[in-house]
């Protein structure tokens, strides 16, 4: 509980010494006057310094992703491009709002246009909350989308069969496919291959290894390898075929040997009798059901690949599957696009989740529009007194007031788009370059719409109640206030 506390403490003197040192140097002069000018919009200094923070985060994160692979410098950039965008808030908030406001027509929405434009600083500090919010679901929405492409690619390229069969999600209570399904399905008329992948583990060169268990030759039939150094047949009990990206970095080459240690305490050397180039759904080592038998604790596969004979109807083929699997506890027989979009089934999971967290910190920045506006209702008390003495209805007032609202949210939204757009596209070749599979990077439109069409819509929500107070105002006290 200390720590929590301590951070907490922290976090609140932090964020209160920016405005303290703000007040200090307050001129007194300036600190008299009714009103003050905000000019941080053609700031200069401000300008030059947040171009060079933008400048420096692009430099870190195409080293990061592209010249030097690094996750590390990539994260630098990342948080340097932040810094940035607030860095440059005001300046920006200056044009964004005459761009946004641009198409808006008649004298309310003007009055909102120079509204929001009178101060840029706190246009910016307004908008920031919502920005960084907007930003972190664009950025997961993103990385989603780039992650189920991923899933989809692989799938594409590696899995050469007709039909996935594998366990439900959340059926079976994990125990795995029977061994006997492979067998029965390959001997359906309907069925060319049916080869069926089981997992183990062993310690090669002092780390733990997950292992395929699989017949290797059936396997080059349903799964694409790439191009195989060696021959995949013939492993028997002690061959072993292992990735290119595994090879390279133990110095493997077909015809060399390695020590397996497994968990059941014993070692046994392996020779390596293949080397093949794709690895994403095959695994990176694939040993016989043979060599692994003495050491599993359970035996089961995880899926089973089907290839149909030429001539046969998917829907015939898959109708046969169907029939046999049904007497081995019903697991799932998928298509190809069926498989790949159960597997990226995780991502929407984690994305959902990742939603309903972040919409709290979406609350949080709405609420601060809200009191921003309440307070700049307060301040433009005789304002609004004489704009209502000069004819403004009370349903205009609203609407200038609302629109205010809506031209902070937009800037808010379209540029915690850009950001999040931008550090998803840096967390996907981070990633890219981090691991030995390829990462495609993916946009989805539809979705970073919907996020812009609610942020947009969110400002509205946020200015109802400032709005409602500054149209109940009395004209005659509103006009009297000092």
């Amino acid at each position: 509980m200390a720590l929590p506390f301590a951070v907490g403490l922290v976090v609140c003197v932090g964020s209160a010494l920016l405005p303290a040192l703000r007040a200090g140097r307050t001129a007194p002069l300036a600190a008299l006057r009714e009103t003050a000018v905000d000019e941080s919009g053609a700031s200069r200094v401000r300008a030059l310094a947040g171009t060079g923070l933008l400048l420096a985060a692009v430099a870190a994160v195409l080293t990061g992703v592209l010249a030097d692979p690094s996750l590390w410098l990539a994260s630098a950039g990342a948080v340097l491009a932040l810094a940035a965008f607030v860095a440059l808030g005001p300046v920006a908030a200056s044009n964004a709002v005459r761009i946004l406001g641009g198409p808006l027509r008649g004298v309310n929405r003007g009055l909102a246009r120079r509204n929001a434009l009178r101060s840029p600083r706190r246009t910016a500090a307004t908008a920031t909350a919502l920005m960084i919010g907007v930003a972190v679901v664009s950025l997961f929405t993103v990385f989603g989308a780039s992650l189920k492409a991923t899933m989809d690619q692989t799938v594409s390229r590696s899995f050469a069969g007709d039909v996935a069969v594998s366990t439900p999600a959340f059926g079976a209570g994990g125990s795995g496919l029977s061994p006997r399904l492979a067998p029965a399905l390959a001997a359906l008329p309907e069925v060319e291959t049916a080869v069926g992948l089981g997992q183990g583990v062993a310690e090669i060169d002092g780390e733990g290894r997950a292992l395929t268990v699989t017949d290797p030759t059936a396997l080059a039939r349903s799964f694409d390898l790439g191009e195989v150094q060696g021959s995949l047949d013939g492993l028997g009990t002690d061959g072993i075929a292992v990735a290119d990206t595994e090879a390279d970095k133990s110095g493997l080459t077909p015809g060399s040997t390695t020590e397996l240690a497994f968990t059941d305490g014993s070692r046994h050397t392996f020779t390596v009798k293949a080397v093949y180039e794709q690895s994403e759904l095959a695994g990176d080592y694939v040993v016989t059901r043979e060599a692994w038998a003495p050491h599993r604790a359970q035996d089961s596969h995880t899926l089973v690949a089907v290839s149909f004979e030429d001539g046969v109807t998917p829907e015939a083929g898959t109708a046969a599957v169907k029939d046999v699997a049904a007497t081995y506890g019903n697991p799932e027989v998928q298509t190809r696009e069926e498989y790949a979009e159960s597997s990226a089934g995780g991502i929407d999971m984690m994305l959902t989740l990742v939603y309903a967290l972040l919409a709290f910190a979406v609350l949080i920045a709405l609420l601060g529009i809200a009191n921003t506006l309440t307070l700049a209702v307060h301040e433009r008390t005789r304002e609004l007194g004489l704009l209502r003495a000069v004819g403004q209805t009370r349903a205009q007032l609203r609407s200038m007031v609302r629109w205010e609202s809506v031209l902070v949210a937009a800037f808010g939204t379209v540029g915690g788009l850009a950001l999040g757009g931008f550090l998803g596209w840096v967390l996907v070749r981070a990633s890219d370059g981090a691991s030995d599979s390829a990462f495609a990077f993916a946009v989805p439109p539809l979705h970073l719409a919907i996020v812009a069409l609610v942020g947009v819509a969110a400002g509205a929500v946020a200015a109802w109640r400032p709005a409602s107070r500054a149209a109940r105002l009395d004209v005659l006290r509103a006009i009297a206030t000092e």
